[in-house]
């Protein structure tokens, strides 16, 4: 399982509490070729991003990581559609208490500018391991239902 963060741009007429308040009950389309065009995210989503992938939902302008999904497809760089699926959001967990960039996410190289502008970025697992200290230390009252999203993947 790799961990990844989805980022988008609420200017940009989309927020992730569209996904979370969704009662989809199947998995989640997300992202199209005239949303994600970085070339680093499309690679990603071709050659990397698998089904049971972890994703962190990050909305940009906001500056706060709303929350967590897993991936319910491999990624897809062309096609008619979706390039990734997400699990129906009831699987997904919607954090009480999101994470801001400054200071929850501060060490975080795929939240900088360091790695790109890309909508599709990789976190290191000596990266996620912090996140999930802070993630529970902020909303201690999920922790079933993250540690129960986190085992999801294997």
């Amino acid at each position: 399982m790799k961990i990844w963060v989805f980022k988008i741009n609420t200017r940009r007429g989309w927020e992730f509490d569209t996904y979370f308040n969704s009662r989809a009950r199947r998995p989640y389309e997300l992202g199209d070729e005239g949303w994600i065009r970085s070339a680093s995210s499309l690679r990603f989503l071709r050659e990397e991003v698998k089904r049971g992938d972890l994703f962190l939902c990050y909305e940009v302008d906001r500056k706060r990581m709303l929350g967590l999904a897993r991936a319910a497809s491999d990624g897809r760089d062309t096609g008619v559609g979706s390039l990734l699926d997400f699990c129906p959001p009831s699987e997904a967990v919607r954090l009480r208490n999101p994470l801001k960039r400054h200071p929850d996410l501060d060490h975080i190289l795929a939240f900088t500018p360091h790695r790109g502008r890309g909508t599709v970025q990789k976190i290191d697992p000596d990266e996620f391991h912090e996140l999930r200290r802070r993630i529970l230390r902020k909303n201690p009252e999920q922790k079933k239902a993250l540690e129960r999203l986190w085992s999801a993947g294997g």
